[in-house]
């Protein structure tokens, strides 16, 4: 049995709010956990070491929460997806009815990129469906950047004011009809790559530069995309960039990388989903000239 605004909806309710200061985060977040609480219900609660002391002091029985201490649940969109299905999968075998989880994804108000982040939120209304998960996304909108905001208001079919009204959104955008944000270029790309690779063979561009990920890459573009396979490699002390560019329209599906294939015949969407378990940037871009998957390895910008 669901409890709150949620009673009655079958699946993942997504909902997000924005809050500008601690009283409105805390007129968000304090209901949604407490009703929780007093339910029974598992609820889960996951921001950074300021935020969570907070809501430590509001709560009435914070012990009867769940802060989640691995901060590398969010290493990569991929990885937050498959982390989560398993934690949901444990809470409906030992019999919760709805398990309420709010967080806020990692270091955008620190310089934190949010390239991939956009297709999360919205795969999130697809691949949790089979829970009763009450997902309640909260941003600041000090940090949040107005097309980080842009894409919270596209992947939430619910909003919630820190005044506890609720409606419906009609901004919202069904998985399949979603426009991701375009990858932010890296300042790498502008500049002559170190090597550059056409048409080789995924040994070949393994040997050039031993980064997990780029066979997976290279064996995609050659296998299922159309000739010519370019690889460009860029170096930094910091960082490196690989992009594995073809003329192929590169995959239809949404969800591709975020979540395995649906059938291991489906090797594109395997290769693409072992990529983004990697603690790499990984990026998806389609393009009129083709498709590309850009990887970063190191200290990321964006």
């Amino acid at each position: 049995m669901r409890t709150g605004a949620a009673r009655g909806q079958v699946g993942h309710f997504h909902e997000a709010g924005f809050y500008s200061s601690d009283a409105e985060f805390r007129a968000l977040i304090v209901p949604f956990a407490e009703e929780g609480i007093a339910a029974g219900e598992p609820v889960i609660i996951g921001y950074d070491g300021r935020k969570n002391a907070l809501i430590r002091s509001w709560l009435t029985d914070p012990s009867a929460v769940t802060f989640p201490a691995d901060s590398g649940v969010y290493a990569t969109p991929a990885r937050a997806i498959a982390a989560y299905r398993r934690l949901f999968e444990l809470h409906v075998a030992q019999g919760a009815g709805q398990i309420r989880i709010t967080g806020e994804l990692p270091n955008l108000g620190s310089g934190g990129i949010f390239d991939g982040w956009d297709r999360y939120e919205s795969a999130v209304n697809t691949v949790w469906q089979d829970f009763p998960v009450w997902g309640l996304c909260l941003y600041d909108t000090a940090t949040a950047a107005p097309a980080v905001r842009d894409v919270v208001e596209r992947t939430h079919p619910r909003i919630v004011s820190p005044s506890g009204v609720r409606r419906a959104n009609d901004r919202f955008q069904e998985v399949a009809d979603f426009e991701a944000l375009p990858p932010v270029p890296d300042p790498l790309e502008q500049t002559t790559p170190v090597i550059e690779l056409v048409d080789r063979s995924a040994a070949e561009a393994r040997r050039a530069l031993a980064l997990l990920g780029v066979s997976e890459a290279v064996s995609n573009a050659l296998i299922h995309g159309r000739p010519p396979a370019t690889v460009r490699i860029w170096a930094a002390p910091d960082r490196i960039v690989v992009s594995v560019h073809d003329h192929g329209r590169g995959p239809a599906d949404p969800l591709a990388g975020l979540v395995p294939a649906a059938s291991n015949a489906a090797t594109l969407g395997l290769g693409l989903w072992l990529i983004h378990q990697l603690d790499i940037d990984v990026a998806l871009k389609h393009a009129e000239d083709g498709f590309t998957v850009r990887l970063r390895g190191g200290t990321t910008t964006g």
